[in-house]
């Protein structure tokens, strides 16, 4: 990689995130109606402000920057809604063009798909009651806790659970917004997730529930394409000109304010 990503800066308070959405061109077709150059997205929409849906249209970081990717390479585009841990698969099979949905880069992931040039670095951090955040005020304090953290299933956040709270009972949990409900139920203590979507559920939830701000790790968010696909190289050429004329700070920054900018 040439660029480094952007860089999330945690505020001690959640900022209420921005909720608007461009004109959607995109309309959502049954499979049999796909044009044969359309670029098919693979996506799981449970992840806002990065990938979900909003009034019945796909909204988020990651959809604004398909739709951009559509117009720059002329081809229509069609998002595929596929389950989380399907995702590779998806691609692999053919079913997919490109996995647009919040990965982030692993070595595992790497071992079956290209990642493009990573557009965001972020991190997971934690969610609590708020009435609880004084207890985990440090790093150190929060992964010796003994109490239930949850995670969403089969993402880097279950894996750092597993591997960095050896003392806490793990809950997992499908999407962001269990995690709300089961911090307000009781059901789990401590929240881990990736760090816009904590922002995002605390400050729609700002009553009840507090972000903890510190990284616990950090992650480079990039999109999955099958090694093979001359498309990477289209997707790597789009990234690179976006972080240089603007358009990638632009959009990220429409979903997250709270980045810090590159100077």
């Amino acid at each position: 990689m040439t660029r480094s990503p952007c860089r999330l800066v945690w505020l001690v308070a959640a900022t209420m995130l921005w909720a608007g959405c461009a004109d959607d061109y995109y309309r959502h077709s049954p499979a049999g109606d796909v044009p044969q150059n359309a670029l098919r997205v693979g996506v799981t929409p449970t992840y806002p402000p990065i990938i979900f849906k909003q009034g019945g249209q796909m909204a988020g970081v990651e959809a604004d920057l398909a739709r951009l990717l559509g117009t720059r390479l002329g081809r229509p585009v069609y998002f595929s809604e596929v389950l989380w841990d399907q995702q590779i698969d998806a691609l692999l099979a053919g079913r997919t063009d490109i996995i647009m949905s919040g990965m982030s880069v692993t070595e595992a992931r790497a071992l079956r798909i290209a990642f493009a040039e990573p557009y965001l670095e972020a991190g997971l951090v934690a969610a609590v009651r708020t009435e609880d955040s004084r207890r985990y005020a440090s790093t150190d304090a929060l992964l010796q806790t003994t109490a239930t953290v949850g995670a969403i299933e089969k993402t880097t956040g279950d894996v750092f659970v597993q591997r960095s709270f050896p003392n806490a009972r793990r809950v997992l949990l499908t999407r962001a917004s269990d995690g709300a409900l089961a911090l307000r139920n009781r059901t789990i203590d401590v929240f881990v997730h990736d760090g816009p979507a904590i922002a995002w559920l605390v400050s729609a939830n700002e009553a009840d529930i507090s972000g903890l701000w510190q990284a616990l790790n950090k992650e480079q968010l990039a999109w999955g394409v099958r090694r093979d696909d001359p498309l990477l190289a289209q997707v790597n050429e789009s990234v690179m000109t976006w972080r240089r004329d603007g358009t990638l700070a632009d959009v990220i920054g429409r979903w997250l304010p709270y980045l810090k900018r590159p100077g």
